[in-house]
C-alpha cells in the first residue's frame, strides 16, 4: 500500500499524522509512505527522525489580507502544485492524507486533479483554511468534534476524534519514565510545556516562580522554546529544586508518564495526548488562536474536573505557584483529575481513520484500486 501523507508546521499538525502513519503499518507492515512538507520545516526533521521519506514543496504562508504578498503566496502554491503532479506521478499513491497548514495545498489539489482518494483531518473545531480549500472534493473528512464550524460536506464528515500515537495509549510506567530522566521517585514531578515553540507566557510564569519553590517541594521538565531556553538554564542552575529545560521533548510520552502534573497550552493535540495518558492538568488556552479553540478545548476539560483552567491574560507567577501547591501535595485530587482525564480521550481516533482509508482503497475482493495509477 502506498499512502502520501501532508501537513505541518506545528506539533498540532505533525502529532495526529505520526498516529495515522503507525495504524496504517501495523495493519500493513509493507506499508509505504512519502511525507510531503515544508524545506526546514518540523515535519523535515520529524521525518529525519522517524525514516519517513519526505519531499518538500515550495510554499508561503497565505496572508488574510489582499496584496503583492497574496500573490507571491499564490505563486508559490503554483510552483508547488506542479511539483506535487510530479510526485504523484512517480510514487502513485493509492491515498492523500491531509492533516493540516497551508503547506498541504499544493498536493492536496494535485492529488483531487489526478483523481486520488483524499483524506482530511480536521484537529480543531473550525476547520482551517487548507482543509476549507480541499474539502469540498475530499474523500473524506475526519472531525475532532461533531460541532466543527466551516463549509464541508456533511454526508462524507465522520468524527473520529483526534489521533494520538500509540505509545501514549500504553505509556510506560511512572517509575521506568522518572529513570529515563534521572528523577527522583519520591517527590512530585511537574512538567511544563509550551507546545513545540514554546509558550512566552508560560515561561515568564515559570521563570518568577522558581525562587520562590523550596527544597525538594517538586522537581520540573520545562520544555521553553528554542529562544527563552537560555534564560532558563540560567535560572534552573541557582534554583532550590531540580530543573530539567529543554528546547523541545521528542519523547513527550515518557515526559508525560514521568509528570504528576501538567501545564501546557490547550492545543488540540496536546490536550488529546494528555487524555490518552490520563494526567491532571493546569491548561493556559493561547489567546489568540482561531475561534478560540484552546479556550473551549480547555474548558472541555474543566468541565470535566480534569483539569484547572487559567485564562493567559490572568497568568502570573503567584496565580500558577498558589494552583501548584493546592494540586502537587494532594494525590487523592490528582487521581480523581487524571480519571476525568481519561474520560475525554478518543483512543479509538487512528482506528477509525485507518478503517476508513482501507475500505476506499481496496474493493470487497480485497484488490487495491490505485485511481492515480489510472489517468
Amino acid at each position: 500500500m502506498r499512502i502520501m501523507i501532508t501537513g505541518g508546521g506545528t506539533a498540532g499538525h505533525t502529532s495526529p499524522a505520526v498516529a495515522i502513519i503507525e495504524e496504517l503499518q501495523r495493519r500493513d507492515p509493507r506499508l509505504m509512505v512519502q511525507w510531503i512538507g515544508r524545506k526546514g520545516g518540523r515535519e523535515e526533521k520529524l521525518c529525519t527522525r522517524l525514516s519517513i521519506p519526505f519531499r518538500s514543496v515550495p510554499v508561503a504562508p497565505w496572508p488574510r489580507s489582499k496584496g503583492l504578498r497574496m500573490g507571491w503566496a499564490a505563486f508559490r502554491v503554483a510552483l508547488g502544485f506542479a511539483r506535487s503532479m510530479l510526485y504523484i506521478q512517480r510514487f502513485r499513491p493509492q491515498a492523500v492524507i491531509g492533516v493540516g497548514s497551508y503547506v498541504s495545498i499544493p498536493l492536496l489539489l494535485a492529488a483531487q486533479r489526478r483523481g486520488a482518494p483524499t483524506f482530511l483531518h480536521e484537529q480543531n473545531k473550525r476547520l482551517g483554511m487548507a482543509n476549507q480549500l480541499a474539502a469540498k472534493r475530499a474523500t473524506a473528512l475526519f472531525l475532532s468534534y461533531p460541532e466543527t464550524l466551516g463549509d464541508y460536506p456533511e454526508e462524507r464528515a465522520i468524527v473520529s476524534g483526534n489521533p494520538v500515537r500509540a505509545a501514549f495509549l500504553k505509556p510506560p510506567s511512572q517509575a521506568d519514565a522518572r529513570r529515563r530522566f534521572g528523577l527522583q521517585h519520591d517527590i512530585p514531578v511537574l512538567l511544563v510545556t509550551g507546545g513545540s515553540q514554546g509558550a512566552q507566557k508560560i515561561n515568564e510564569a515559570v521563570h518568577g516562580l522558581l525562587p520562590e519553590l523550596g527544597r525538594n517541594e517538586c522537581q520540573i521538565l520545562w520544555t521553553t522554546g528554542t529562544a527563552f531556553a537560555a534564560k532558563a538554564r540560567t535560572l534552573a542552575a541557582e534554583c532550590p529544586v531540580q530543573v530539567q529545560v529543554f528546547p523541545y521533548i521528542e519523547d513527550m510520552v515518557h515526559a508525560m508518564a514521568a509528570a504528576d502534573l501538567i501545564v501546557s497550552r490547550a492545543g488540540a493535540s496536546s490536550t488529546a495526548e494528555i487524555a490518552a495518558i490520563g494526567k491532571p492538568s493546569i491548561l493556559v488556552p493561547y489567546p489568540h488562536a482561531t475561534e478560540n479553540h484552546q479556550e473551549i478545548n480547555a474548558r472541555a476539560f474543566e468541565s470535566a474536573e480534569a483539569g484547572e483552567v487559567i485564562l493567559d491574560a490572568d497568568l502570573s507567577s503567584e496565580r500558577l505557584l498558589d494552583s501548584l501547591r493546592r494540586l502537587l501535595p494532594d494525590p487523592q485530587v490528582r487521581e480523581r483529575m487524571s480519571r476525568a482525564a481519561l474520560t475525554l480521550a478518543r483512543p479509538e481516533a487512528a482506528e477509525i481513520i485507518a478503517d476508513k482509508v482501507l475500505e476506499i482503497i481496496f474493493d470487497e475482493t480485497g484488490t487495491a484500486g490505485n485511481e492515480a495509477e489510472d489517468q
